[in-house]
């Protein structure tokens, strides 16, 4: 994981945990008690919720801090109960041992720390990563015959193989560190992990949709959407924030926006999860291939300074300097963009199309727009918003043009109502989430 050159100040992130600790503890203890039904379980697992709170590198500021704690401390129990299951089918398969192959309790903590940390490991692999990686291990498939039954090529089966390296080495571990139990039961153990993977990410994504729906659920999305926790840097709503990463890039993350970096010995890769980035390629003195990763394709960076976003249905990308290759799924070559131009894409087609003007204006934190809808200039400021914003219907054709600071969207709504004759209105729905709804002005 890279590092950020400007990390946060830890007394004041220390405070602000401090804070949330304060006037809060008591409630999330309560709240994991009903869950669980134990006293000591719930008083555990609120210090371990407030634990991971400390070991994380951003800010921890939420306007719904209850949501906000309730949403880490989910997550610490759904591990906590997946360490149980784990731990359950380890103890059985021990059962099964004899006598002369039992291991010592030392052995037995050591291995179940490896089957925790190998779980994890695996928790964090894409599906078609995880099914590469658990055949060859488990079925010890050649790669070709991996590709042949995902149907996928060769090279993405090596690709795929090589972003599960870490798993890779925590199962060679497990069976080095405990060589002399039968190879059958670390096996057993490493199909345990895989059974538990598809149903708890299932779980959690229902746990939090049944746990957050309404306003929660909403102004936490916003705020820390909880698909990107994992991500290695992220950013909230109207933030910014700049990385140089160890060969020389520089990466800026756009509002509520996260990637994730993965550098390994033979290629650079960054995976765009949430919102939009902008990247300037560093000079690799080993010549790296540099590629950008999102759920509608992937590009290669030619030495080049480009920006990529993602959208509902497909992303787009735009070059500033340099080149920048859409790729298909085995990395060939589909179009290549050159300064000025970009793309829309998805998993089928490639719409090439000009830059778009002032696209690059929040890199100086700036809203610039010529001539735009404004429907279409409210659902981009939405973007840096911490509620929504929408105008009545007989509005959407306003024209708006001007640059606009995006530190201050009430003052950016000021001037627009003022320019245009409008007022602005806040509505609540009955779920209790707030938007904003821009209306013609009452004479």
């Amino acid at each position: 994981m890279q590092r950020d050159a400007m990390p946060l100040a830890e007394p004041l992130r220390r405070q602000e945990i401090a804070t949330l600790y304060a006037d809060h503890h008591g409630w999330l203890q309560g709240w994991l008690r009903k869950k669980m039904g134990s006293p000591a379980c719930a008083a555990d697992l609120a210090q371990d919720t407030f634990v991971r709170l400390l070991d994380r590198e951003e800010a921890v500021a939420a306007r719904e801090p209850r949501a906000f704690l309730a949403t880490v401390a989910q997550r610490v129990l759904c591990n906590h109960y997946r360490r149980q299951k784990l731990e359950l089918a380890y103890l059985d398969l021990l059962a099964q041992l004899p006598a002369q192959h039992a291991p010592s309790p030392e052995e037995r903590a050591l291995l179940l720390s490896t089957l925790f940390d190998l779980d994890h490991m695996l928790d964090g692999l894409p599906l078609p990563v995880r099914r590469a990686f658990l055949l060859r291990q488990l079925d010890e498939l050649p790669q070709q015959d991996i590709a042949r039954q995902l149907g996928i090529s060769l090279a993405t089966v090596k690709r795929h193989l090589q972003r599960a390296d870490y798993a890779a080495q925590a199962w060679q571990n497990l069976q080095t560190q405990h060589a002399h139990l039968p190879l059958e039961m670390c096996t057993k153990l490493l199909r345990a992990c895989a059974r538990q993977q598809p149903k708890r990410r299932q779980a959690i994504k229902s746990l939090c949709l049944l746990l957050f729906s309404g306003a929660s659920l909403y102004a936490l999305e916003r705020q820390t959407p909880w698909r990107s926790w994992t991500a290695d840097y992220r950013t909230g709503v109207n933030q910014r924030r700049v990385v140089m990463l160890a060969d020389g890039t520089e990466l800026t993350l756009n509002t509520n926006s996260a990637v994730n970096i993965e550098y390994s010995g033979e290629q650079r890769r960054i995976a765009l999860l949430a919102g939009e980035i902008f990247i300037a390629t560093g000079k690799d003195a080993v010549r790296r291939p540099f590629f950008v990763n999102t759920p509608y394709g992937s590009l290669q960076a030619l030495g080049t300074r480009f920006t990529v976003r993602l959208h509902d249905t497909y992303a787009s990308a735009g070059v500033l300097e340099g080149a920048v290759a859409v790729l298909d799924g085995d990395d060939g070559q589909r179009v290549v963009l050159h300064p000025g131009e970009g793309a829309r894409y998805d998993r089928v087609d490639v719409h090439r199309q000009a830059l778009p003007a002032y696209g690059g204006a929040w890199l100086n934190g700036m809203l610039v727009v010529r001539d735009m809808r404004l429907a279409d200039f409210l659902a981009e400021l939405s973007r840096y918003s911490a509620y929504p914003l929408a105008c009545a219907p007989g509005l959407a054709n306003l024209r708006v043009s001007g640059s606009y600071p995006l530190a201050d969207v009430d003052a950016i709504l000021d001037t627009l109502c003022a320019s245009l004759q409008l007022r602005r209105d806040t509505v609540t729905r009955f779920w209790g989430h707030q938007m904003m709804r821009i209306e013609l002005a009452q004479r």
